[in-house]
């Protein structure tokens, strides 16, 4: 530093103004220099932990995606599982042997087993891109925009499944005094047989089957298969 003194004084001693002005010039351009190479420094290292923090996200959101793939499936199976008795007891054919030769046609209005999305790996990453604002990059979009739209879709599907189950149970407990029976498996009440070969019957029947197939089913295929792609090109991105 003190060479610089040195020099400074040597060229004021010599009334060099125009020679100081340009060593000054000279010395600010080098510390702006400087600056910029530590702040792009620093933006780089900043860069690496917010990548290193993405890609942990990532592998969070991949094994959600796994375990919701998983469910999704099982879930598609106890549907299909159940179609056949649907198309049976909506028939025109149906009598009470029907109904002992297939028990579950008893309790195909009261029975589901809701589900929803893993949170943890997408809640990561939302806070991840409120906190720097790369939204932009396309996989994660891509993940965001699905988890949002589909988990809404089967929130409120399982609502109005549920409250349709909700709805026949009342019924039930309101007008029917043999649902104790049902519920614990006596299925001897001449009445029951009665109830559920009547329209009424069949017409709660025909709406329930309506949310399973008009809307679950189709529905958790559509979620299947955007899982499979997105899981597809998660673990490209993992891999690199």
């Amino acid at each position: 530093m003190s060479i610089f003194n040195n020099k400074r004084m040597a060229l004021l001693s010599k009334k060099g103004i125009f020679k100081y002005l340009t060593y000054g010039i000279g010395e600010i351009i080098l510390v702006v220099i400087g600056i910029l190479i530590a702040v792009s420094i620093n933006n780089k290292n900043q860069e690496r932990v917010a990548q290193k923090k993405l890609r942990s996200y990532l592998q969070v959101y991949q094994q959600d995606l796994v375990q919701d793939t998983l469910v999704v499936g099982q879930v598609l199976k106890y549907v299909d599982d159940r179609k056949k008795f649907f198309r049976i007891f909506l028939s025109d054919t149906v009598t009470a042997k029907t109904y002992d030769d297939n028990k579950e046609g008893y309790g195909l209005v009261l029975s589901y087993s809701p589900f929803k999305l893993q949170e943890k790996g997408i809640n990561l990453l939302e806070n991840y891109v409120n906190d720097n604002e790369t939204e932009q990059d396309t996989l994660i979009s891509r993940i965001l925009t699905n988890h949002r739209a589909f988990g809404n879709l089967i929130d409120e599907t399982n609502v109005r499944i549920g409250n349709d189950i909700d709805n026949n149970m009342m019924y039930l407990k309101e007008h029917e005094p043999w649902i104790a029976d049902l519920l614990i498996g006596n299925l001897s009440n001449p009445d029951m047989i009665t109830y559920f070969l009547s329209a009424n019957y069949r017409a709660r029947l025909a709406i329930h089957s309506t949310l399973i197939y008009g809307n679950l089913e189709p529905m958790l295929k559509g979620l299947q298969a955007a899982n499979k792609e997105t899981l597809g090109m998660l673990n490209e991105r993992l891999e690199e």
